[in-house]
Order: C-alpha cells, then sequence, then structure tokens
C-alpha cells in the first residue's frame, strides 16, 4: 500500500456480533460525496456468474463494482453491470462513520466464513481460501435522519464464490433504495424483497436473522473424471452392464444394490 493509502488505515469501533471484526489492512475510503475506493487488485480472482474478476471497487453509496468505480446513487440493480449492492442508496461519510475493506487470508476468518457458508449451503463443498469484507459503519444518509451499518463478504476459492451480506442498524429514510445483486446481461439477478430499508436488520433469506447468503460462480459444472471412470461402447440404445454398488443406494423407501447407465434416443416428428 502507498502512504496516501496507509494514512486511511483503521481500527473499526464495534461492530454487530454477527460482522466480521477489523483485520490487518484494513483500510478506509477516503471522506468524499459519491466516492470510491481505488482499484483494488484481489490476489485471488473471484468468479462472478461465469465471468471472473481480479480487482474490485467499494463504493461509497453500498455496492461493488468489478470494471470500474461508479458514484451513482440512484438504485439502478437492473442496469446491465455487475453489481453486489448490501445497500444502494445515497450515503455520506464526510463527517461521520467509516467505509472500509480488506482482502483476508488468516486462519480465523477462513475458518469462519467457510462454517457460514456451510451452515447456508451444507449440499455444497466448500473450503474458503479468501475472504473480502467491506463494511460501512455507522454512515449517515445524505439527507440526513439516520446513519446505516452493514457488511459484505465475499467467501471463495478457484472454483466457487458465495456472498454474505450482513445488517446492522439500518434508519428508515426516504431516499431510494434498493439491496441484492445484478449481472452483465441481467441473466442472474435478486433484489432483496423488505418493504422498508430497516426491515433489512430483521430479515434473511437462510433463517439467520440480518444475514443473507447468495451462491454466485455460476452454473453448477459436472464434476472432473476420476481413478475408475468407465467408458461405454458406441450402440444404438445401449447400456451399461449391472455396475454394483460399493455402498447401497435408497430411492424413495426402496434399496438398491447395483445400477445401470442407458442411453435412450427419443425422436419426435410433429
Amino acid at each position: 500500500l502507498d502512504s496516501a493509502k496507509s494514512s486511511f488505515s483503521l481500527i473499526l469501533p464495534l461492530v454487530p456480533t454477527n460482522f466480521l471484526s477489523s483485520g490487518d489492512g484494513e483500510i478506509m475510503n477516503r471522506p468524499a460525496e459519491d466516492g470510491s475506493s481505488d482499484v483494488i487488485f484481489l490476489r485471488q480472482p473471484f468468479k462472478y456468474f461465469g465471468r471472473t474478476y481480479n480487482q474490485i471497487f467499494v463504493n461509497n453509496n453500498g455496492y461493488l463494482t468489478f470494471t470500474e468505480p461508479l458514484s451513482a446513487y440512484t438504485p439502478f440493480l437492473d442496469s446491465p453491470r455487475d453489481i453486489i449492492a448490501p445497500l444502494c442508496t445515497r450515503i455520506d461519510n464526510r463527517h461521520s462513520g467509516s467505509i472500509s475493506y480488506r482482502e483476508d487470508t488468516s486462519t480465523a476468518v477462513l475458518a469462519h466464513v467457510t462454517a457460514a457458508v456451510k451452515q447456508c449451503f451444507p449440499n455444497i463443498p466448500f473450503a474458503a481460501t479468501t475472504a473480502f469484507v467491506a463494511t460501512w459503519d455507522s454512515v449517515p444518509y445524505y439527507n440526513g435522519g439516520g446513519v446505516v451499518t452493514f457488511q459484505v463478504v465475499l467467501a471463495y476459492n478457484v472454483h466457487r464464490s458465495f456472498i454474505l451480506i450482513y445488517y446492522g442498524d439500518i434508519a428508515e429514510t426516504e431516499q431510494p433504495w434498493q439491496a441484492g445483486y445484478n449481472t452483465v446481461d441481467s441473466a442472474s439477478s435478486f433484489t432483496i424483497p423488505a418493504a422498508s430499508v430497516p426491515e433489512l436488520s430483521s430479515s434473511s433469506n437462510i433463517n439467520v436473522t440480518a444475514c443473507w447468503s447468495f451462491h454466485v460462480d455460476g452454473s453448477p459444472k459436472p464434476l472432473p473424471f476420476g481413478n475408475g471412470e468407465r467408458v461405454k461402447p458406441r450402440l444404438d440404445n445401449g447400456s451399461s452392464e449391472a455396475i454394483t454398488l460399493q455402498q447401497p443406494f435408497k430411492f424413495f423407501g426402496r434399496t438398491h444394490n447395483q445400477t445401470f447407465v442407458s442411453i435412450l434416443v427419443v425422436v419426435v416428428l410433429i
């Protein structure tokens, strides 16, 4: 980090218990109206719905982008760009509050985010190797009337990527706002369905109050070939021989000790 960035290092004040606490290398965004971080080069690339990014921006108005910093504050989750928005609205860190970020590979943090992801997605094998953490702590709305506290964590490894969003106290506002994510082709998007912005602090999609989690690396990919892989012969309407299973498979109350891999080609003429 250069000297300008180093001058903005900080220790975060007390934040809600579900947040990740501050760590080594924490950097604060400069106080600025509609500002943003400088480009942040990731030590490990982040996969986001089929695209891979080596950099990220923390924008003061409550969202992350990958290709450029943005000053926009009118909610735009329906616009064609890759964006992660824990709370997109106009917020102002010029007089109070802090906006900070870090990329963390410490054992304790990786264990924490891995456990959080496994709690949300128990059937997906995952062990985080990197966590990118961005925190908005007690930052006022631009129009006044209250402050917001929230955190977004990108937990990922070479193959899989997850978002964890944690909400602290979120004051009511008459400003327009949105929370969720979108992609450049809008093929994958989600808007958190809260009727009012304070409801973010009591909402969830994983039965953990004030926490939302999403699996965002893209469509599931087939498992790679492994040891003992067998190739079926090229036959019309063929099938494998009986395959004896090493462990019985239960299927709707019945237990099977063998299976067959068959090919069925159906041609429909209309």
